[in-house]
């Protein structure tokens, strides 16, 4: 194959001058565009790179072939991303994590509202960008951050473009399953993005060159999403049929007791065990994204010696969700094999304990939700770049972004309740039976099948029940008004840098200093409880406000075709008799409007709730204290030192830089803990309470001071062969939102001490500023040949060692209790001294078959692959190996370790392997390009709880383009993306054991350009 490989890139030196059909001509220089000049830009860009780099530039602003900067970075050696609503948002690099990653926005670095030091980078449109890529390897000069890389974008400088340009964008979306949704209940029909720009340049007589760029872009979509989904909460079920009392055949909620949990770790007990969910449910999601975005630029040369660049971006984003589910309320109530009474259908599982099939008793519930996140970016700064004389450069920049994001939510749900309708009626429904024949007014007795083989997600029986019922959904209306997130994240930044011409074997010499503070609020979100207004509707049976709101705010089922790409063919829900006869199958169930919901149970059955002028409930607000809030300030101070090289070594040319970057950080994080006092019980022994509504605020964080050695080498064996090595010593900092320094108060150590002296306490965390970053060691080598502009074949193959394990440890922080001082270990998270390992392979393969007869001249490839194996284990926080330690009575910790019932996962965002594979031809002004994107399957991280084990699995999915230049100033493109309409698939805890399907559907865009 390496032979094969080798003989189709061999290609005759004359052959890139055989065909430039898709170039224009602008005087006696041939300018190539479209895909082949992306491409051929991008093979420049990694060429004449000194780290390990790849790109893909336009030379024309908005020529990026991709519908997103996720979408477009996908295309990249290494970078795999992580799907939300269909669309490219984090991107893993080499395999790895994005918090092993940073980003750059033309040099700096951007605020998001996630908490983590990630970028969404669907919140900022391809066409306002010329040029992104990826350094895989650290020079001293680059701003610290990226144990994997660091992601850069660059908008153009109008005065580097060098010519006046005025275009327009306009491309219709259109998304077949929004199209399945009723007409009456989308947002809208069609979606569309709108970009213009503008570039021009003005010569100032002796004032020197003046140019401005301006953008704009509105973008409106609909990414609807079907999906069957499982509680993450997640518990170990033994089966043990000598006892009742115990896991599956205990009382009914299959609980098994930590003696039973303790004996599966430790091997003692070796009866099989099932994973318990609390609920398994079906979702149908109606959405719309809008989104507005600005950039503009100024650069102004008052002389050749100076050039000053100022550039702002802006982008605001209104993301509205309509939910309608389906839930199953009660998954843990597993039957044990053999109860009677049941529907006939047997307990099946796999070794890991992941259910495949089994019968059990549930409420049934239908819950409407409608959900808002509004985000807000603001990025910008000043750069000053002054030939001080001939050999000295001097430059300066300052910088500040910012990013608000807040997430509001209204549900509600209705569920089953003492077999009767809304009306009051008894008999509606048949409720289950206990083993021993007795009833279970409010529960149906079900069936639950998970399938894998051939169909994917969850298949109901459910014994005379009718799901399509309204009516049925009788009781226990809860409405909850959930501040889900209020995020706040501020970077600005200062850097001055030198550099000094040389003769001799080192070319230059750059020095700088930078300076960034970085702020991020949290307040905690409606999981924790504190944010959250929820009103439970008891009487309404006597009021008939449920009954009033369950008819006036009925819908009907919001879409047609329901999951059943994936269902096999198979019914979502089958409803029998208690003979087990079929009565009816269905893939739709009732469901109802929220705000509909919220206003009329408020009407009539009034409770203080609030509504503004359109009608909306009016949600908490972030402004208050709690021990879950975040408030941090993290201030980095950084110098380096950096010397270049351009010269022989022997006969061989050499070039590259080595140096050192020196950082110091230092965290300050504000949390708030309850007011502690002490009393006696009756024996005399102290008793500690905390008062929670009583807060102090307490401040704690840490300092560090790193130092980050680079080399890097680039040799050139000849003209088009060159050699790559680079060895340096990277960091990632922990996330923002990990550096909480929330605080709760749990127990005494020894319960039976009389004074305050002698007592030690024992608390938990919800974040921990003490943290440590992570650090690696790295070494890269390849070797890269470019036997003409349209041609590359290159290999690097890469190694990284670090300080990787996270673990469970004690520290002592002092309590204050009555003015007094309490020595206290806190259980947190803390970065491990253990050592992991990563080492991979990437290859960058790209040419045009220009050699060929006409008209397939214009066919051209690009393929990039990234293998990545990991010794990293990260343990699930629920079921894995635990970490955990007793204290001793003189303060001391013991440490212990509990063995894992699931197998540990890698690395957040490590896959083995990432390919992205692009087919295009181009003729004269038509162009066409497939792209085929897979990432194997990789570790996701849940933002609330980051501690929990998700798998995403492999996904492959293909897009397409096309585009016709009718003359030099209109374009014609259709686009699509996910065209084989590939779902997301996830698992929780074990490998196989099903979490989540996720049906997004393909999108397709019709577009045409403008450009004068």
């Amino acid at each position: 194959m390496a032979g094969c490989a080798t003989a189709a890139l061999a290609v005759p030196a004359h052959a890139q001058e055989q065909d430039q059909a898709a170039g224009a001509e602008e005087g006696d220089v041939i300018v190539v565009t479209g895909i082949r000049g992306t491409i051929q830009n991008s093979i420049e860009e990694k060429r004449i790179a000194t780290e390990v780099f790849d790109a893909l530039s336009a030379e024309e602003i908005g020529d990026l072939p991709a519908l997103s900067i996720g979408e477009a970075l996908e295309t990249l050696t290494g970078a795999g991303s992580h799907r939300e609503q269909g669309g490219a948002t984090e991107i893993s690099i080499r395999g790895l994590g994005p918090f092993l990653g940073s980003t750059v926005i033309n040099g700096r670095i951007a605020s998001n509202g996630s908490g983590d030091r990630s970028v969404n980078f669907s919140q900022f449109p391809s066409e306002l960008f010329n040029k992104i890529g990826i350094y895989k390897t650290q020079a001293a000069s680059y701003i610290e951050g990226g144990v994997a890389g660091q992601i850069a974008l660059e908008t153009i400088r109008p005065l580097d473009y060098g010519k006046r340009r005025f275009q327009g964008d306009f491309k219709l979306n259109a998304n077949p399953d929004n199209l399945d949704i009723d007409s009456d209940q989308r947002f809208q029909k069609y979606g569309y993005r709108a970009t213009v720009s503008y570039v021009d340049q003005f010569e100032l007589g002796n004032g020197g060159e003046l140019g401005i760029s301006l953008g704009y872009s509105r973008n409106e979509t609909t990414n609807p999403e079907q999906e069957a989904n499982v509680s993450n909460t997640i518990r170990a079920c033994v089966l043990d049929p000598t006892t009742t009392s115990d896991g599956v055949f205990d009382d009914g909620n299959c609980d098994t007791s930590s003696d039973t949990i303790a004996g599966l770790r430790d091997g003692s007990i070796t009866n099989d065990f099932v994973i318990a969910r609390n609920s398994y449910a079906f979702r149908s999601n109606i959405t719309d994204d809008t989104r507005d975005s600005f950039f503009g630029a100024i650069q102004f040369k008052p002389s050749p010696d100076v050039d000053i660049n100022a550039d702002f971006q802006y982008s605001k984003r209104l993301f509205r969700e309509q939910r309608s589910d389906l839930n199953f309320a009660e998954g843990r109530r597993i039957d044990g094999p053999g109860d009677p009474n049941r529907i006939d259908l047997d307990l099946i599982f796999t070794e890991t304990g992941a259910l495949r099939q089994f019968t059990n008793e549930q409420r049934i519930e239908a819950v409407s939700e409608y959900l808002e996140r509004d985000e807000e970016y603001y990025g910008g700064g000043l750069s000053i770049d002054v030939q001080a004389s001939e050999r000295l450069k001097l430059s300066f920049d300052a910088s500040y972004s910012q990013t608000q994001r807040i997430e509001e939510a209204v549900q509600i749900r209705f569920r089953t309740e003492d077999d009767e309708d809304i009306f009051g009626n008894t008999g509606a429904w048949t409720p289950s039976l206990e083993s021993d024949g007795s009833t279970q007014d409010d529960r149906v007795e079900t069936a639950v099948l998970i399938r894998r083989n051939g169909s994917q997600g969850l298949n109901f029986v459910v014994q005379d029940f009718d799901v399509n019922n309204y009516d049925l959904f009788a009781n226990d209306p809860r409405l909850r008004a959930d501040l889900e997130q209020d995020r706040y994240n501020s970077i600005w930044a200062v850097r001055g840098d030198a550099e000094y011409e040389m003769d001799g074997f080192f070319s230059s010499l750059q020095a700088g200093l930078r300076f960034q503070e970085l702020e991020y609020r949290d307040v905690p979100g409606a999981a924790n409880g504190t944010s959250r207004l929820q009103i439970n509707y008891d009487d309404t049976s006597t009021t008939g406000a449920l009954a009033v709101a369950n008819q006036e705010c009925r819908t009907s089922f919001p879409e047609s075709g329901f999951l059943g790409s994936v269902s096999g063919g198979n019914p979502l829900v089958t409803n029998v008799d208690a003979a087990g006869n079929v009565i009816s199958t269905t893939n739709t169930f009732a469901t109802f409007d929220a705000r509909c919901i919220a206003q009329v149970l408020e009407r009539e059955d009034p409770s203080g709730l609030q509504f503004d002028s359109d009608g909306n409930v009016i949600f908490p607000t972030g402004d208050f204290d709690s021990i879950q809030n975040t408030d941090l300030k993290e201030k980095t101070w950084a110098g380096y030192v950096q010397a270049n090289f351009d010269s022989e070594w022997g006969s061989t040319p050499v070039r590259g830089n080595i140096g050192v970057r020196v950082i110091h950080t230092d965290v300050e994080s504000m949390g708030f803990r309850g007011t502690l006092s002490a009393s006696f019980n009756a024996q005399g022994e102290l008793v500690i309470t905390e008062d929670t509504d009583s807060l102090v605020p307490v401040v704690g964080g840490i300092s560090y001071t790193e130092f980050l050695p680079s080399l890097n080498v680039v040799a050139e064996f000849q003209p088009d062969l060159l050699g790559r090595f680079a060895v340096y010593r990277a960091l990632s900092r922990p996330d923002p939102s990990d550096l909480s320094f929330g605080r709760t108060f749990t127990a005494l150590a020894d319960e039976t001490v009389t004074n305050i002296a002698d007592a030690i306490g024992t608390a938990n965390a919800t974040g921990n500023p003490f943290i440590e970053p992570l650090l690696s060691w790295n070494v890269d080598a390849g070797i890269e040949w470019y036997p003409n502009e349209d041609t590359i074949l290159a290999l690097n193959a890469y190694y990284k060692s670090f300080n990787g394990g996270f673990e469970t440890v004690g520290r002592t922080e002092i309590f204050t209790v009555d003015g007094q001082d309490l020595p206290t270990v806190v259980r947190t998270t803390q970065t491990s001294d253990e050592t992991s390992t990563i080492y991979g392979v990437e290859i960058t393969a790209a040419h045009r078959f220009s050699y060929l007869p006409k008209p397939l001249d214009g066919l051209g490839f690009k393929l990039s692959y990234n293998y990545a194996d990991s010794n990293f284990e990260f343990d699930d926080d629920t079921l894995g190996t635990i970490t955990d330690f007793v204290v001793n009575p003189d303060g001391s910790t013991t440490p212990f370790t509990l063995n894992g019932l699931i197998p540990p996962s890698n690395l957040f965002g490590f896959s083995k392997h990432v390919l992205a594979a692009q087919l295009y031809y181009e003729i004269g002004g038509f162009s066409a390009q497939g792209v085929y994107k897979y990432r194997s399957n990789y570790f996701q991280q849940f933002v609330s709880t980051p501690g929990r084990v998700r798998y995403v699995d492999d996904v492959g999915v293909f897009e397409a383009r096309i585009s016709y230049q009718l003359n030099k100033n209109v374009r014609f493109t259709l686009e699509g993306i996910n065209l084989f309409n590939e779902p997301r698939t996830n698992f929780r805890g074990a490998p196989d054991d099903f979490g989540a399907i996720q049906v997004y559907g393909p999108r397709y865009f019709a577009g045409v350009r403008f450009k004068f």
